[in-house]
């Protein structure tokens, strides 16, 4: 083979190499992207504290970010059936809920670590400080708030935990949904019921303690008297089926959301109740998915 020949194979090989397209990125499919937000707090407090994250995931990935708040858990679910939210906060009850809804197109991605270094919470019952009731058996006869039908500490575990105990409905003089956390919290408090259903990661850090803090609520106003087993902490999910750049690039985001921007990572984890988001896979949502079918077979569904 000649010099010439060489020469001209090679500059053949670099023009065929320049010709050929570079690898496509999600940003093409994708020039913004939605998150959605449970009703954990008002919307008014929901985004005050997730409006950081969407200004930093818009900053690190380039694409307008935009928060979509949710007044129920199925709207965030029905969001993601219906392609109106690309990422979304689930609770383990809501994650087995939207994972039935998309028949299975959907992946978590990561969840917090909680201060004292656990990956999850737990669902508690309330009570207001004076009330005579030490235990889910005391409240026989009385009014229990659970917070929303697809939320975990809110109703799945301590409806489950309630059965197993055989404290069925005929326990309380009556159930209902306050729609929120905190309405359950405020409806002790003002005693629209007598207890309710929601969540902690210990008594100093979970959602009676971020209503004390912020002056809704005093301090002390009510007490725990049924504590839960771990509940897994809430996955950021998308859908299983988008492209992987995106999915790789949205969990580098949140893995990293505290040491690159810690100021706003503080907000968004209520003054440091998480120290960081890792990564999750679905096998930690299996437990929920299960006490879910238990509950829908239960009912005849």
């Amino acid at each position: 083979m000649n010099r010439r020949f060489l020469l001209a194979a090679s500059g053949a090989t670099l023009a065929l190499t320049v010709a050929l397209p570079a690898a496509a990125d999600w940003r093409a499919e994708y020039d913004s992207l939605t998150v959605g937000i449970p009703p954990i707090e008002n919307a008014e407090e929901g985004q005050l504290r997730y409006g950081p994250l969407a200004e930093y995931l818009s900053e690190t990935l380039g694409v307008p970010v935009t928060l979509r708040m949710a007044s129920a858990y199925s709207g965030i679910i029905q969001a993601m059936d219906a392609g109106e939210a690309d990422m979304a906060m689930f609770g383990a009850a809501a994650y087995a809920s939207a994972h039935d809804v998309l028949d299975g197109d959907l992946q978590p991605l990561g969840h917090a670590v909680s201060r004292t270094g656990d990956r999850g919470y737990h669902a508690v019952i309330i009570v207001p400080a004076d009330s005579e009731a030490q235990s889910l058996e005391g409240l026989e006869g009385t009014t229990l708030a659970f917070a929303d039908p697809n939320s975990a500490s809110g109703y799945l575990v301590p409806n489950f935990y309630l059965a197993e105990m055989g404290l069925g409905k005929d326990h309380f003089a009556s159930t209902g949904f306050a729609g929120s956390h905190d309405n359950g919290i405020l409806a002790v408090v003002r005693g629209t019921y007598d207890a309710a259903a929601t969540w902690h990661y210990t008594e100093d850090n979970g959602a009676v303690q971020r209503m004390t803090d912020r002056g809704e609520i005093e301090e002390g106003a009510v007490r725990v008297i049924w504590e839960s087993p771990l509940i897994p902490s809430d996955a950021w999910s998308v859908r299983a089926s988008m492209p992987d750049d995106l999915k790789d690039d949205l969990l580098e985001a949140l893995t990293t959301f505290h040491e690159a921007d810690p100021e706003r990572f503080d907000v968004v984890s209520s003054g440091g109740s998480w120290t960081e988001i890792v990564p999750v896979g679905h096998d930690a949502f299996e437990d929920s998915i299960a006490m879910r079918d238990a509950m829908l077979k239960e009912r005849g569904n």
